[in-house]
């Protein structure tokens, strides 16, 4: 918690500290941007926390209230109470934290686990999603490559560190002189990794591909942004299939980025979300 605070510290715009409870537990958020603007949610990947979005939230909290939220079950300041053990869990989970927030309808923007959680809430609830946001979504549109869960595993073997640490450059996430920002967020999850444990009944609860009839029922304006040089599927391949299939998509990939697409390339990144939120709906 210490090293989170330090990290957050480097936030770059004035924050509110939130925390909303429910059945599954108490949830931590952090709010930035003038308070009458339109909400936006910010859902970050597996194992990381909401400091993911550091680079972002400058750009998005000038014109959209953003709640950047610490997904429940992660390693992060949101403490479980009950396990999320199935995707309506995060489903039910999702919704009660925006009825304690008192946001009926929201834009919403995932990165990684956070797009596949995304994807998930808006099919279930698409009457409380404007606009949707998919960042490098995991395994939503395409299966995983095969060698992701091997790479995945071998951080579970001595030396740990290392495994971790191979398995997160493999991905995109660099170390060293010029990746402060990813050298300090890989920190954090190292020693989430080591201080916070995730309990069985959430681990197993892994993004799955969405069907062509469910990536189908997306009705809402979609923005899909991936890196060009993501590694854990085709990222042409998965842009192919989303254009094909997700009615109103808005979809391109970003250079020179793997699935550190966030903040690697967050100039980019910031200006798309922005003049997609800013576009007006078809048929409005």
């Amino acid at each position: 918690m210490a090293a989170y605070n330090v990290a957050m510290s480097s936030w770059p715009v004035p924050w509110e500290e939130i925390e909303v409870s429910n059945r599954f537990g108490t949830t931590f958020v952090v709010a930035s941007g003038p308070k009458e603007a339109p909400p936006l949610v910010l859902l970050h990947g597996f194992f990381t926390t909401l400091l993911l979005w550091t680079p972002n939230i400058a750009d998005l909290s000038k014109s959209y209230r953003v709640y950047a939220i610490d997904i429940m079950g992660n390693r992060n300041r949101s403490i479980p109470k009950e396990p999320i053990a199935s995707s309506n869990d995060i489903i039910e989970w999702l919704s009660e934290t925006l009825n304690d927030l008192k946001l009926q309808t929201v834009y919403l923007a995932g990165m990684s686990n956070g797009g596949w959680i995304g994807i998930n809430f808006s099919l279930a609830k698409p009457e409380r999603v404007r606009k949707l946001i998919l960042i490098s979504p995991a395994a939503s549109l395409l299966p995983l490559v095969k060698q992701f869960m091997p790479r995945g595993m071998l951080t579970a073997l001595p030396p740990r560190k290392f495994w971790f640490y191979s398995f997160m450059g493999w991905m995109g996430l660099k170390r060293g002189a010029g990746y402060e920002f990813s050298q300090n967020l890989l920190d954090i999850m190292w020693l989430g990794g080591e201080t916070i444990k995730m309990s069985a009944e959430t681990m197993r609860v892994m993004p799955t591909v969405y069907s062509d009839e469910e990536l189908g029922g997306l009705k809402m304006p979609v923005l899909l942004l991936i890196g060009e040089n993501e590694v854990i599927y085709n990222a042409t391949k998965a842009l192919a299939r989303a254009k094909q299939l997700i009615p109103e998509l808005t979809g391109e990939l970003v250079p020179n980025c793997g699935h550190d697409i966030s903040f690697s390339q967050h100039k980019i990144v910031n200006k798309r979300i922005l003049t997609f939120l800013s576009a007006k709906v078809k048929n409005s």
